[in-house]
């Protein structure tokens, strides 16, 4: 072992006292680093292994002044928004925590990579974090190493002036978020929050650029139809897309004016969609690049509706299968590309052909008829430009348009060859 990690052995022994052999504590050690480990996260290991106290000289930040690549990080902040989400470390399921944290100067978005017990309002003092970027602001991750500890001292947080944004926008972990909308549609319903039944209000709403979910945690007096300015929102994912929470934080106005009703029905360039993460009712227009394996005629379980592959579900075993149309596309505008699932309503509209034609398709052609029927949606779809409307989901593997409508697109020729004429004449 060469002298600077002798020198970590010595800290180690410092930190595990004598119950520990120094033998066992350099091959731990050397185990750890042949493994690829850092050696400052190997030698917190070795000392957590043996039950010693880690002795990290963190560096006392406020929120705001926090920059990406910070590292042993200690904070104080209030835990302004917090939610779970499942995600795939190296082929294996994890939890994970995302949320926001706020004190007088500022407020971040933050990954706990365990679970700490956090929950909306909790006063916590944080050592040994760590800070990356993401949408050009610090974001702060919470890992094995760091240490959360709740306390009963007072945060206030940062009073700034709310940036206004357009719903098109809003993308999970924003904060201080100011909106003009139209409440499109509003359910009033209650929740358990810690034993005690609170009402909130969810629906949709929206402004000429689109659509996105909301909740408000507070009754406002606002109703559906409402044209209103809210200013002290933030954003989190939910359900695979952006969500807006307000609460008794959030100032709430209603206006005296109009919002088109046309809102969300303009085509967006996909990149925006995948930018943000989703959306509710949106509607994008690309060329058909890719038709998947498991489109056209398919299977599904009766008892859950999962799509089975050779009578077997998943969940529910040997089942009887029900007959079911579908196509999983790929659509591309050069911005960027969306997964797309067309359900048989909307299949049956874009080919022309319904469930029973396609069954008799099979028939007549025998063996490899379900092949066949694949085959003839992929020649049909392929390279063609597309229309297609629903809402947009994201996760770990990009974002998927579960289609609700869809139409191809007749390229306007004719149009373009009279502006292409008239550039000519123009150069001449």
């Amino acid at each position: 072992m060469s002298e600077d990690l002798g020198a970590v052995v010595d800290d180690i022994m410092k930190s595990v006292g004598n119950d520990v052999s120094r033998e066992d504590v350099e091959s731990n050690l050397k185990k750890f680093i042949d493994y690829g480990v850092p050696v400052e996260q190997a030698r917190q290991a070795v000392i957590k292994k043996y039950g010693g106290k880690i002795a990290v000289q963190s560096i006392q930040k406020k929120l705001g002044d926090v920059e990406p690549d910070d590292k042993r990080l200690s904070l104080l902040g209030k835990i302004v928004a917090i939610e779970d989400r499942e995600v795939d470390v190296r082929g294996e399921k994890k939890k994970i925590f995302r949320g926001l944290i706020g004190d007088e100067t500022a407020v971040l978005p933050f990954t706990a990579w365990k679970d700490f017990g956090l929950e909306q309002g909790d006063v916590v003092r944080i050592k040994n974090a760590s800070a990356g970027e993401w949408g050009g602001q610090p974001r702060l991750n919470f890992s094995e190493w760091t240490e959360v500890e709740k306390t009963d001292e007072s945060v206030d947080l940062i009073k700034r002036k709310p940036q206004h944004y357009n719903v098109i926008d809003l993308k999970p972990g924003l904060s201080n978020v100011e909106v003009k909308v139209k409440l499109l549609t509003m359910e009033e319903r209650e929740v358990s929050v810690e034993g005690t039944i609170k009402k909130v209000y969810t629906g949709i709403m929206g402004d000429e650029t689109g659509k996105i979910r909301y909740t408000s945690w507070t009754d406002f007096g606002i109703k559906e139809g409402d044209v209103v300015e809210i200013k002290g929102a933030y954003t989190k994912s939910w359900r695979g897309a952006p969500q807006l929470i307000f609460d008794e934080n959030a100032k709430v106005e209603k206006l005296d004016e109009e919002i088109a009703e046309e809102m969300g029905k303009k085509s967006i360039p996909i990149y925006k969609l995948v930018e943000v993460g989703g959306g509710v009712d949106v509607a994008v227009e690309g060329i058909v690049i890719e038709v998947q394996n498991g489109s056209g005629i398919i299977y599904r379980c009766p008892k859950c509706n999962r799509a089975i592959r050779e009578g077997v579900c998943p969940v529910d075993g040997e089942v009887e299968g029900i007959p079911d149309l579908r196509i999983k596309a790929v659509v591309d505008d050069g911005t960027g590309a969306v997964n797309a699932i067309f359900d048989r309503e909307v299949t049956e509209k874009l080919t022309g052909k319904t469930l029973d034609d396609y069954k008799k398709m099979t028939s007549e052609s025998g063996e490899g008829g379900e092949t066949a029927v694949e085959e003839e949606i992929k020649n049909l779809l392929i390279a063609h430009p597309i229309h297609v409307e629903g809402n947009a989901l994201s996760d770990e593997y990009g974002v998927t348009l579960i289609v609700r409508d869809a139409e191809m697109v007749t390229p306007a020729i004719e149009q373009e060859k009279e502006e292409l004429l008239s550039k000519m004449e123009v150069m001449e």
